[in-house]
This record gives structure tokens, C-alpha cells and sequence, in this order.
């Protein structure tokens, strides 16, 4: 115990803080701000640019080609022959001119003749690119023969004319292309539009979460009573933190603190599931061209204006800008791949053409999540192999399963060492994503797949949207599976998993287990509950104390109880302070910093009040060692005291948990000015019956006045820890 901390300590400890975290924003801003200014503007104009067509970069092979396109028919199609594309050093390459020839003559590119014999046709060569193939005619055959190591593109020019009616002939062009995979640049590509996906994924989760704010954990908190609100409600968090592994953490940091039980926290992770799969539908859209034009806008936007909710739209938008054209990025990046022979072989491993080779998909979705730390990731890369035919619809769902099963072993590992309850909680993810898995994998090819098929046509869904559907049935149909059987499940883990007794005890909070680098805006909702918690335990040892005043100090079981919880307080201002002091120097909005400061000075006092709490108990217990006591209506007094003090705590605590914290300053000023009255009547009386006191009793009542009146000065001190900055200073000290 330590009664040292004072108002002092208090303001200094929060306005280090919050000087730091002032400092850290300055020079961040200041060090972006050109850089994000400038990114902006090429962004912009690079969007735009993609928005364009481009036909400059056509000009190369339109001069290569001149002579060719001054003879070719302009009424003729485009393509009767396809481009070819091949890697270099292919094997040969044959293409029959017959049934071009018929076309022709169906669509009368050979005047009135409707069917012509191929032997009285003659083709040649008008134009060809030897430079990287040698073209050869052999009867109604083009012969291509490709160089080796040869890397190019030109346009080949092909001549077929009537032997009887030499006016009567086509001109027919393609584009021939040897190329070699540059793997070092697919590599850099790849790099870089995952590392913008990722940083967009976190982008926008901090803006979405500052635009929620902070009451976004309360959320969590207060309405998980009912199964399906908690459902609905960790559906809702999950949407707007882009992340069930966050929700899901954060969901365990409550049944740690005991503020939600295990089936209240098991309905949040059902719907944390199901908040996830709108992850996958953002992904589907079709829009990776405006990815630029948006991340541009959104640049410009968070540098130049100077409102937070402004800056935090445009944080969100900068996100999305990123994701979009992250994912244009790696899908531009994995291009090549599926044409090349050692990528398709491999890709062949991953093919779920049965129950076998759909598990070994769900275990590379697994472990690729765990890798990543991110099933967003999975899903994006999933989506893009697939838009680009690497894979099929079989394997991708397949993937997305095993990713479901990744994303729960992250609570996992922030269980370890923890108490029962928040290991319950964790477990219930994994039994609750594998079970589904293990399930829906027996129905894989007799269900789930058509029924994906029949939803895809009759929404006429592409393959990504297909993906995008297979990820939010699973997690819906397996959350309406569950959801009858959650206390069963519950009641379960209670039996099986529970503390040893040689444990360690962990987190008194849970706050030290928690991401910061996944959640901001949560974090200070979450620690804002762990502070509401301490006015709560401090309010329950004033009522402790007001018990041992009626029973004259005789309830042992009351004063151990007393202490512990005094003890427990301790460690949770120690945590809670360590906490915020992480989490400042993380990124944070301004209501973040000002929030931080506020519940540092909030919970050093609570925790101070404690302390002073447990003196005037240690005070009288002395006293009874001593075979002495106060007399019975100076106790009433202090009695009295303890009420009003009690009464102010809970007051404090329900002002701070609405977040009502106008004027709060002025009322608790007044409640201090009449009790600190009361302290000086007492005192006043006092000393004029001193000489009638034992000594002993004499220096117990002189500390146990300061101790009263020292409560009633730091609950002051809460109070004007929560006035708003605005209104601070308003007040005069008396």
C-alpha cells in the first residue's frame, strides 16, 4: 500500500503522456505531410491515367507493322487467328487455316463464293517477326517455330487468295509473343501489393474505429446478454474493425476481467465469424481501377484538413484506396505464373478433386492464416489466384475453410497462461471453426459446391464472388448449427478445462494480452471498462468498511476480503497505466491521447482512495489490538463520511461510463467544499474533547480526519480528470 501519489504525481504522469503522444503526432505529421501530399498527386494522376485508354503504348507496333495495315481489308475482323503467347523455347506451334477458310466464306470475305476447296486457296506470308520464330506455310497449314531463348513480340500478316480469281483474297494478322518469367520482378510485385493490401486492411480499420470511437467496446459489453444480439452484436464490431481476430482477443480480455461470461463471449465470436465474411465481398468487387483515383483523393483530404472526423473518413477511404489497388497489384504481380509449366505442376498439389485433396486445401488455408496473422490475406490471395484460373472453385472454398480454422488459433496463443475462463473462451473458437469445418468437409462435394454453383447462376456470381458467397454460408449455416447448442458446449469446457493449482496467476486485466498493433480505438474502450471496474471494487471496499464500522471491526472474513480487493486494485492501476503507456505509443487519434490522459489520473486516484481506504481500516485495527476503539459517535460521523464517499464513487462511475462528463467538475467541487466542512467540524470538536481521549486514540482520529478529508480532495481530482479539456480551469481551486 502507498499513499504517496498525490494530485501532483497524477497531473505530471498524465501530461507526460499526453506531451508525448502531442510530440509523436507533430513530428509524424510533419515528417508525412509532404510525402503524403506528394503521394497523393501522383496517385491521383496515375488513376486517372488507368481510367484512360491508353493507345500510345500501341505505337511501337503500329509502326512495326505499317506496310501489313495499308493492305489489310478494314472490314475485315479483328481476330480469325488468335494471339499466341508462349514461353520461351516452346515446342513448335501449328495452325490450321481450314476452318478460318470457312468462316470466311460464310461471312462472304471471299465475294460469292459460299464453300471453296482448301487446295484452291494459296497462302503466304506478308509479313512476319523471324526475329524471335520462323513462320512456315505448309499447304492450308502456318508452321511456327520458335527460337530458344528468344524473348519478343511481333505481328504476323497472312495472305490467302483464290488460285482461279487472284482478286479475290483476305488479309488475316495476329500477335505472336515469346516471353520468359521475370521472377525477381513477379516477387517485388507481389511484395509490394501485399504489403499495400495489408497496410490498407489496417488503414481503414483505424479509420472505421475512429469513427466508431471508443464506446465501440462498450458495445460489446453491454449487449451480449441475448445470444442473438451477441451474435449480431460481434457481427457488427467485426464489420467495422475489420478483424474477428481483434474482436475476438478483445472478447477474451472480457471474460478475463469477468465483466462478460463464457456463453455471452461465445455468441460475440459466432458473430465475429460472421462480421469477417464482408471482408470477402469487398474483395469481389470489380473496382481495382479506382483504387488510385481513390486513395489519391483520400490523401489529399487527411493531410490538408484539419477536423478529426474528416480526417478519419478520409483514413478509412486511404485504406480502401489501398486495398483496391493492393489487390490490383498482386493480381497484376501473379499474372504470369499460371502460364508457366512449374507453377501449374505445383498448383496441381492444391486441387480438391476429392475428400483427400480438399483437407490438404484446408490445411494450407490453416496454416497460410497463421503465417499471415490474417485470414483477410488468405481470402485476397485466394481470390486472386483464382480470377486468374490457377484455381478452381473446389479448391479455393476449400482454402477459405482451412482459413477459418487459422484465424481461431490466434486467441489461442493469447490463452496461454491465462485463467480458465479466458482459455474456455479460446477453445470454443477452435472446437466451434473445426467442427464446422470437419462437418461441412463430409457435404463438400455433395452440397456445398452445387448449392455455391446453383446461388452463383441464379446471382450470376463470378468465381470471386463465388468464394466470397462459400465464405459467409459456411459461417452463417455453422453459426445457426451452433447457436442451440452453445451451453451444452459451454458446460463442457467448464468441466474439462480448469485452473491447476499450482498455476501462475496472470493479467489481473487481460489488458497486457491485447494487439495493439489490431486495435487502437478498442484498446481505450477496453482499459475505459477496466476503470470503470476499479470505481466498482473501490465503491465494494467503502461498503466492506462501512460493514466492519457496524460490527466494530469483528468480521475477519470481511477484512481479509478488504485487503485482497485493495491488492487487486494495485495490480490493476499498475496494468492499466502500462497499458495506455503502450498504447500511446502507438498511432492514436486525439480522443485516443485525451482519453489515455483521462484514465491514467481516473485510476491513480481510485486506486489512491483505496489506499486510504485500508489506512483508516489498519487505524482501527490497531486500536483493537490495543484493547481500544473510537468512540461510537465520532464512528457514526465517519460512518456518515464513508457514505457520502460512496455515494460520490458511484455517482463518479456512472458519469464516466456514459461518457456524461459535462459540469461533473462544478457538482463534485460542491459535494467536496461540504464534506470537507463536516472533516473541520469534527476536527473542531474535537480538539476541544482531546484531553478526554487516550493518546493512542488521540493520533488515530487526527490521521483518520486527514484520511477523510484526502478522499473527498481525490475524488475532486477524478472529476476534474474528467471534465473536458475545453472546460477545464473553469473552476477555481478553494
Amino acid at each position: 500500500m502507498n499513499l504517496s501519489p498525490s494530485r501532483a504525481s497524477s497531473a505530471h504522469t498524465a501530461n507526460r503522456a499526453q506531451a508525448d503522444q502531442e510530440a509523436r503526432e507533430g513530428e509524424a505529421k510533419r515528417s508525412a505531410r509532404i510525402a503524403f501530399m506528394i503521394a497523393g498527386v501522383v496517385a491521383l494522376v496515375l488513376g486517372i491515367a488507368t481510367l484512360i485508354p491508353v493507345r500510345a503504348q500501341e505505337e511501337p507496333e503500329r509502326n512495326a507493322t505499317t506496310a501489313a495495315a495499308s493492305i489489310v481489308d478494314e472490314d475485315a475482323p479483328v481476330k480469325w487467328l488468335p494471339d499466341l503467347r508462349v514461353l520461351a523455347g516452346a515446342p513448335p506451334t501449328t495452325l490450321e487455316l481450314d476452318e478460318t477458310l470457312r468462316q470466311l466464306c460464310a461471312d462472304g470475305r471471299l465475294g460469292d463464293v459460299e464453300d471453296v476447296n482448301p487446295d484452291d486457296v494459296e497462302w503466304s506470308l506478308l509479313l512476319n517477326g523471324d526475329d524471335i520464330a520462323e513462320f512456315h506455310i505448309l499447304g492450308s497449314k502456318l508452321l511456327i517455330a520458335w527460337k530458344p531463348g528468344v524473348v519478343g513480340k511481333t505481328t504476323v500478316v497472312v495472305n490467302g487468295a483464290l488460285k482461279s480469281d487472284e482478286t479475290q483474297r483476305v488479309y488475316l494478322s495476329f500477335k505472336a509473343e515469346s516471353w520468359s518469367p521475370n521472377y525477381l520482378a513477379i516477387l517485388m510485385t507481389v511484395l509490394g501489393g501485399g504489403g499495400l493490401f495489408l497496410l490498407g486492411m489496417k488503414r481503414m480499420s483505424e479509420g472505421l474505429q475512429a469513427i466508431a470511437g471508443k464506446r465501440l467496446s462498450r458495445l460489446v459489453a453491454i449487449f451480449t446478454n441475448n445470444k442473438i444480439l451477441a451474435v449480431g452484436v460481434g457481427a457488427l464490431v467485426t464489420t467495422l474493425v475489420q478483424s474477428s481476430t481483434a474482436t475476438s482477443v478483445m472478447t477474451l480480455g472480457f471474460v478475463n476481467t469477468g465483466l462478460m461470461t463464457l456463453t455471452q463471449a461465445t455468441g460475440v465470436m459466432l458473430g465475429a465469424n460472421i462480421g469477417t465474411t464482408t471482408t470477402g465481398w469487398l474483395f469481389a468487387l470489380n473496382v481495382g481501377a479506382l483504387g488510385l483515383p481513390v486513395l489519391g483523393v483520400a490523401a489529399l483530404f487527411y493531410i490538408f484538413s484539419k477536423k478529426d472526423r474528416v480526417q478519419n473518413f478520409s483514413l478509412f477511404f486511404l485504406g480502401l484506396g489501398m486495398i483496391f489497388f493492393g489487390l490490383e497489384t498482386l493480381k497484376e504481380g501473379l499474372s504470369p505464373l499460371p502460364d508457366t509449366p512449374q507453377f501449374s505442376s505445383f498448383m496441381q498439389a492444391f486441387q480438391a478433386t476429392s475428400i483427400k485433396g480438399a483437407f490438404m486445401c484446408v490445411l494450407v488455408g490453416c496454416v497460410a492464416t497463421v503465417v499471415a496473422h490474417s485470414s483477410a490475406a488468405t481470402l485476397a490471395l485466394t481470390m486472386t489466384l483464382a480470377s486468374l484460373g490457377a484455381l478452381d472453385l473446389n479448391s479455393s472454398a476449400a482454402i477459405v475453410l482451412g482459413s477459418n480454422v487459422g484465424t481461431a488459433l490466434t486467441p489461442i496463443l493469447v490463452a496461454i497462461g491465462a485463467p480458465a475462463s479466458t482459455r474456455r473462451a479460446a477453445y470454443f473458437h477452435v472446437v466451434f471453426n473445426t467442427l464446422g469445418v470437419a462437418w461441412v468437409l463430409c457435404v463438400f462435394f455433395p452440397v456445398l459446391i452445387p448449392s455455391i454453383n446453383a446461388l452463383g447462376n441464379a446471382f450470376d456470381l463470378g468465381i470471386t464472388g463465388r468464394i466470397a458467397l462459400t465464405h459467409t454460408l459456411f459461417n452463417v449455416v455453422n453459426t445457426i448449427v451452433f447457436l442451440p447448442i452453445i451451453e451444452i458446449i459451454c458446460k463442457l469446457l467448464e468441466r474439462w478445462v480448469v485452473d491447476k493449482v499450482e498455476q501462475k496467476k496472470g493479467s489481473v486485466t487481460g489488458l497486457l494480452d491485447l494487439d495493439l498493433n489490431e486495435t487502437s480505438v478498442l484498446s481505450i474502450g477496453r482499459s475505459h471498462l477496466v476503470v470503470e471496474q476499479m470505481f466498482i471494487d473501490c465503491e465494494t471496499l467503502g461498503r466492506k468498511l462501512s460493514a466492519l464500522y457496524e460490527s466494530q471491526f469483528a468480521d475477519r472474513a470481511e477484512i481479509d476480503a478488504s485487503f485482497e480487493l485493495e491488492d487487486k486494485l494495485d495490480h490493476v492501476q499498475d496494468e492499466t497505466i502500462e497499458f495506455i503507456t503502450r498504447l500511446t505509443h502507438h498511432a492514436a487519434t486525439a480522443e485516443v491521447a485525451e482519453s489515455a490522459c483521462e484514465q491514467i489520473r481516473v485510476a491513480e486516484e481510485i486506486e489512491t482512495i483505496s489506499d486510504y481506504f485500508v489506512a483508516i481500516l489498519k487505524s482501527n485495527l490497531k486500536l483493537q489490538r490495543d484493547g481500544l476503539a473510537i468512540p461510537r459517535e465520532l464512528a457514526d460521523e465517519f460512518g456518515g463520511l464513508l457514505a457520502e464517499a460512496n455515494d460520490s464513487i458511484r455517482w463518479l462511475k456512472e458519469n464516466f461510463s456514459t461518457h456524461n462528463h459535462a459540469h461533473v467538475d462544478a457538482e463534485m467541487n460542491k459535494k467536496r467544499n461540504e464534506n470537507v466542512a463536516k472533516t473541520k467540524a469534527i476536527r473542531k470538536r474535537f480538539v476541544q474533547e482531546m484531553l478526554a481521549h487516550e493518546p493512542l486514540v488521540i493520533t488515530a482520529i487526527d490521521y483518520q480526519i486527514n484520511a477523510w478529508r484526502r478522499i473527498f480532495e481525490h475524488l475532486r481530482e477524478i472529476a476534474e480528470a474528467m471534465e473536458p479539456s475545453s472546460a477545464r480551469g473553469s473552476i477555481a481551486q478553494n
